[in-house]
């Protein structure tokens, strides 16, 4: 295989969501580093994804409290559905 691969895709209310688990090396302090942006843009624009990121220290605060994390989740996928 060639290219990027996605962490976990989704089908969620019928489309199919992208997701990426972005850890530390994936940024510059908060800022997203010049080839996560890359790898966001190629799939957004190149191949037609909808794509959501979870910065680690957002998935930080809400692992450990399962209600939660899934509101985090259905939060962020509504957004990126929204977008």
């Amino acid at each position: 295989d060639e290219g990027y691969s996605i962490d976990v895709v989704v089908n969620f209310q019928g489309a199919e969501v992208g997701v990426e688990v972005d850890g530390p090396s994936h940024f510059f302090g908060r800022d997203p580093s010049g080839p996560t942006l890359l790898k966001r843009r190629q799939l957004r624009k190149l191949g037609g994804w909808k794509l959501c990121s979870v910065p680690y220290w957002e998935w930080d605060e809400v692992w450990s409290d399962a209600p939660r994390r899934q509101q985090y989740l259905l939060q962020l996928l509504r957004r990126t559905l929204e977008a």
